[in-house]
């Protein structure tokens, strides 16, 4: 696992990026994906690994 040792102080985007804002523009499937992935970087959920692009669009499909 790598370690996340830094994090970014600027936006690319400057001041008026929707990630940055205390109420984003995003609809619920947006911000659930968003909890999705914060979890699996705490470790709550692991990540899946595929060893081929088929492989992960068949688990997409399914």
């Amino acid at each position: 696992m790598i370690a996340v040792t830094e994090t970014a102080t600027e936006c690319i985007h400057g001041e008026d990026c929707p990630l940055h804002v205390e109420n984003p523009p995003f609809n619920a499937k947006v911000l659930a994906a968003v909890e999705e992935s914060k979890a699996i970087m705490r470790g709550d959920i692991p990540a899946k690994w595929y060893k081929s692009l088929e492989e992960a669009q068949k688990d997409l499909s399914d």
